[in-house]
């Protein structure tokens, strides 16, 4: 049996199956300054809310705030009820997308994961990060996004993370050289340094903040095997030649695993095998 493209293996609208333009009209949507009024709305993928133009509040903030505050005894005065109702929010928030996406908003709107996308394009030695490397995400992030904030009283995964530190070098450029003199430019320098990691990585892997770091896709990616969108798989006309782990960024084998916590839901794989398609469950 042929193994070509199938005009109908995928449930998305026509407007939808384009991935570079969804993810460029999502990046545009979140960084839109006469938008920001829905600031007080957690989104539910990465994105930095420390631009002025942000339109939503990154989730992960919310969480660290809330160990600040559990540090300092705080969460039991009027203002810590509001942060617990922004922590719970934001959660709701981010179960809502898993259950109703998986990880497809990863894979077609966080747009840190379109800058990795762009930067994977460059020519170069191409190797796969090994899959196991994805249940480092939520560990991480409980070490460093609510036990290392709680013991420092500081937003440390955001002082590192690099889709902020994007945001602030763009917006205190004029001010760095001066910036570095203060004792928070050490950590500057260090959010910097990861930043241009991830970049370098990001030539030679696909996604490495995604896969290794990212909590948010480690959360989503966990809900792939419940979520409403979802891989099926012709099993009866699979063949098992291989072509779609050849073809998936991650090095997933979508014929056997099809709800792997790395997918990212890029649909490569429905691309080259007409007997894998996207479909969606209510």
């Amino acid at each position: 049996m042929s193994q070509g493209p199938d005009k109908h293996r995928s449930a998305l609208p026509g407007f939808l199956k384009n991935r570079r333009t969804v993810q460029l009209v999502a990046l545009i949507l979140a960084n839109v300054y006469f938008l920001n009024f829905l600031r007080f709305l957690p989104c539910g993928y990465l994105q930095c809310s420390n631009c002025v133009a942000s339109t939503f509040t990154c989730p992960l903030i919310l969480f660290q705030r809330g160990a600040v505050m559990a540090s300092t005894g705080m969460l039991s005065t009027g203002i810590g009820a509001k942060v617990i109702a922004s922590m719970a929010a934001g959660l709701a928030m981010l179960m809502a997308f898993g259950a109703a996406l998986g990880s497809w908003a990863c894979g077609w709107l966080c747009p840190f994961g379109f800058i990795q996308d762009i930067v994977y394009r460059i020519r170069a030695l191409k190797f796969r990060l090994p899959l196991w490397s994805g249940h480092l995400r939520i560990p991480l992030f409980v070490a460093l996004g609510i036990a290392l904030p709680y013991l420092t009283r500081s937003l440390f995964f955001c002082d590192i993370c690099p889709s902020g530190t994007v945001n602030r070098l763009w917006q205190q450029a004029a001010g760095i050289p001066l910036f570095f003199k203060t004792p928070e430019g050490i950590v500057a320098m260090v959010s910097i340094g990861v930043l241009l990691l991830i970049t370098a990585l990001s030539v030679f892997t696909s996604r490495p903040f995604c896969t290794i770091l990212c909590p948010i896709g480690g959360l989503h990616g966990s809900m792939n095997s419940i979520s409403g969108m979802y891989l099926k798989v012709d099993r009866d006309g699979c063949r098992d030649c291989g072509l779609c782990q050849t073809k998936c960024p991650q090095g997933i084998d979508p014929s056997k695993e099809p709800s792997h916590s790395l997918c990212t839901r890029c649909l490569e794989c429905t691309r080259t095998c007409r007997h894998i398609k996207l479909d969606i469950r209510i």
